[in-house]
């Protein structure tokens, strides 16, 4: 009610305009605005993945996801300054400032359909899944009971969400963001003191050593080569390397470029290094209590009923209430700005009035809703959806990245990677029995080649494009050609961002690492760990803190 009562009093503010509605009229600080990632991260998807990958793969399962430390500090340091000098409105904008002509018109109509109506349907289906998952478990329903109680929440985030737009989305996600952490502290906390504490847990895997490792040995096989995969390969290839979606709608939203590249690196540090133990140990707890079960994901809730009296079960089930919300808000506000603004606005009615784009706005949130409540009953499996999202992108994240970085990237790169992604995809999918992660690199060596060589059959952007996009965004990298035309000086991408990348990345490792090991057992490493993330991190703090060239 408190989520609703907020949107009901910024209504008149968000119905302004779509920059209201959709940017908060760019005044977002960073603590907010990266709060706010991190919260929209935080599902109640997310705790029962991560079980299941725990239960399935060990704790180095989560490497995963963890490889994304790479891109999203990638963005942190390299992009995110130029998002906010670009000044659109929703980050697919940029496919017609940065290219030109039918080609760039194409790209941004695909993109607006196939990221704000198809990914954002298939992510919204996984976290209406694990609600379902929950529900169903937590309150013994059946899967259409669930799905009715499911709705009147689905209902209520879909109403503050219309009435508010993104600042009243921030807003809850700070709020909803505190209850979600403190429930999974919480659940943690209760669930080791149930087993007798940390080491009667360590007793008990204790014939499942590889269970813990935090990085695994060349000897463990096939383990080894996933995690080299995740982190030399998806981390740069599938990976978010310019920030984009509801990362760039946040930092688009932000009060300037320090607050941009602030909110990131915050988001980057919380997600990664702050989030996860408190899941991984539930999943540990729940491998030992209920090995063997036929759906890894219910671990996190089955411990949840096991351990929690009814009070306490009733306030954790309230946080996950809250991650599901501040998810579910994100996406329906981030993927009604790409219908609002490059669908309607760019196509169907460019002269439109600002009010009746808020309107056009709150019916895109409307039916996105219903969209995202079909896809759910497609699907079994969280971390499946995960895979495949990864899949079915991998390679675009280093030609998202390299148009900000090189001018020689035109609309076909883009069009061409993406195609090719969807379709080594498939076909890896259907015609072999190459098992993921190993079938993400079959298709990064397909769509990788295919983009470089359309675009080099292809010619360059219109020098007119080229020159307006670089006065505008003056972006840093191999942009010589298009600044000596222009007349304007070369800005060198230089060595610093790079070291500041690679600071903060081997930090967040570091302090990922340096958990693990505390938690179980290896002390003196862990305190090295820790004093090498505090050093590394404190080091990318203040770079942040500096305004970018």
């Amino acid at each position: 009610m408190a989520a609703l009562g907020w949107g009901a009093w910024h209504a008149r503010r968000a119905s302004a305009n779509t920059e209201a509605f959709f940017a908060a009229d760019r005044s977002l600080p960073w603590w907010m605005a990266g709060t706010s990632i991190v919260a929209t991260t935080f599902a109640a998807d997310t705790p029962l993945a991560i079980a299941g990958l725990v239960a399935t793969d060990g704790i180095v399962g989560n490497w995963f996801w963890w490889a994304d430390v790479l891109p999203v500090v990638i963005g942190a340091f390299i992009v995110s300054h130029l998002w906010k000098r670009s000044g659109v409105l929703t980050d697919n904008e940029i496919t017609e400032l940065r290219y030109g002509g039918r080609p760039a018109a194409g790209l941004r109509l695909f993109r607006a359909l196939y990221f704000g109506v198809l990914r954002n349907a298939i992510v919204m289906g996984w976290v209406n899944l694990a609600m379902v998952k929950i529900l169903s478990r937590v309150l013994d329903l059946d899967e259409g009971a669930s799905l009715f109680v499911l709705a009147g929440l689905f209902v209520l985030t879909v109403a503050y969400t219309l009435l508010a737009g993104l600042i009243g989305v921030v807003f809850t996600d700070f709020l909803q963001f505190g209850l979600a952490l403190a429930g999974s502290i919480l659940l943690a906390t209760l669930a080791l003191d149930d087993f007798g504490g940390l080491a009667p847990l360590l007793a008990e895997l204790g014939s499942e050593r590889d269970l813990l490792s935090i990085f695994p040995s060349p000897d463990e096989g096939e383990v080894f080569w996933a995690f080299v995969a995740y982190v030399g390969v998806k981390s740069w290839s599938s990976g978010n390397t310019e920030g984009n979606g509801y990362t760039a709608q946040r930092i688009l939203a932000t009060r300037s470029e320090r607050d941009a590249r602030l909110a990131s690196l915050w988001y980057a540090i919380a997600h990664f290094a702050i989030r996860p133990w408190p899941w991984i140990i539930v999943g540990l707890v729940a491998f030992a209590r209920f090995p063997g079960l036929e759906d890894p994901e219910s671990g996190y809730v089955l411990v949840m009923l096991d351990v929690l009296p009814v009070g306490l079960l009733g306030l954790l089930l309230a946080a996950m209430f809250a991650a599901f919300m501040s998810t579910i808000d994100t996406q329906l506000n981030w993927g009604a700005s790409y219908l609002t603004h490059d669908v309607y606005e760019r196509f169907i009615e460019p002269d439109a009035t600002q009010a009746r784009l808020v309107v056009v706005a709150r019916w895109s949130i409307v039916v996105l809703a219903a969209i995202g409540a079909a896809t759910t009953l497609m699907m079994d499996s969280v971390a499946d959806a995960w895979k495949l999202l990864a899949t079915i992108t991998a390679g675009t994240g280093l030609i998202l990245l390299l148009r900000w970085l090189w001018w020689r990237i035109n609309a076909w790169s883009e069009i061409a990677v993406m195609t090719a992604s969807l379709l080594g995809a498939n076909v890896v999918d259907t015609w072999t029995e190459i098992a993921f992660p190993f079938s993400l690199l079959i298709v990064v060596a397909f769509a990788l080649p295919v983009a470089f060589i359309v675009t080099w059959l292809t010619p360059p952007e219109d020098p007119e494009v080229l020159r307006r996009f670089y006065e505008r965004v003056r972006p840093a990298g191999a942009w010589a050609p298009v600044a000596e035309a222009a007349g304007l000086s070369l800005q060198p991408l230089g060595w610093r961002p790079w070291v500041d990348v690679t600071a903060a990345t081997l930090g967040i490792y570091a302090a990922i690492a340096g958990t693990g090991w505390m938690l179980f057992g290896s002390p003196i490493e862990g305190l090295a760990s820790w004093l090498l993330a505090a050093t590394l991190l404190g080091f990318a703090i203040r770079s942040a803190n500096t305004s970018p060239a």
